[in-house]
């Protein structure tokens, strides 16, 4: 038995949804390299602290700044994570807007290899960690400049 065919109110919002949930990937893609960007670059602005600063490192001025580091690390890898959900919500929107569409529109589609959603944030969250892990030796280990 085959489901009947969409009336044309149906197809824009079929067409619409489809536009929106495209364009939520995009930016939802766009955010997650913007955040890691961000987070790098305050990683980056604490281990300059420590080694331009000139400033006298007590052991609890480096535990605040290796703390602040392991935080900023930290929520950063959260909001990758839930970008990550974002984009899986709306890959599974995109599947079921598929489904629905026409055997003309899925013939021109042709198969598409699928790429995990995992395959973008996991790259994403190792880099966070190895920039975590050497701004943590270079202000642990480091010497101030001067």
């Amino acid at each position: 038995m085959s489901t009947p065919a969409p009336t044309d109110a149906e197809r824009s919002e079929l067409l619409a949804l489809y536009q929106v949930t495209t364009q939520d990937l995009a930016f939802f893609k766009s955010q997650q390299w913007s955040l890691t960007n961000y987070g790098l670059l305050a990683l980056a602005a604490l281990a300059g602290v420590r080694q331009f600063s000139g400033m006298q490192v007590t052991p609890c001025v480096m535990f605040i700044l290796c703390t602040v580091a392991v935080a900023a690390a930290l929520i950063t890898a959260w909001l990758l994570w839930r970008l990550h959900g974002s984009i899986e919500e709306r890959r599974a929107r995109l599947e079921r807007l598929y489904a629905r569409f026409s055997e003309e529109f899925r013939k021109a589609r042709g198969e598409k290899k699928s790429v995990s959603a995992w395959e973008m944030v996991l790259p994403l969250w190792f880099v966070l960690t190895v920039a975590l892990g050497l701004v943590l030796w270079l202000l642990i280990a480091g010497t101030p400049a001067g």
